[in-house]
């Protein structure tokens, strides 16, 4: 599965969505509190996911492809760091 270029700026709208969810985490019970917050948080999407989706399969997929973006991310920001 891929993201097509009619939906990255949806993406962007779930991922910055995502990053001020744990914005106001943080603000709220504090940096200790971000690991917890943060299944919780994932467990939310991974439940939005299988609830939206065609069947199990296809909720997998999408899981599977924000988990690789996710290492890709990371890949990239370790990259601009040396």
């Amino acid at each position: 599965m891929t993201i097509k270029h009619d939906t990255a700026e949806i993406y962007e709208i779930g991922y910055n969505a995502g990053l001020d969810a744990l914005a106001s985490i943080d603000k709220t019970a504090g940096a200790d509190a971000l690991p917890s917050a943060l299944v919780g948080l994932l467990t939310a999407a991974c439940n939005c996911a299988y609830s939206f989706a065609q069947n199990e399969d296809a909720a997998t997929e999408l899981i599977e492809l924000s988990r690789n973006l996710s290492l890709e991310d990371l890949k990239k920001q370790k990259g601009a760091e040396c």
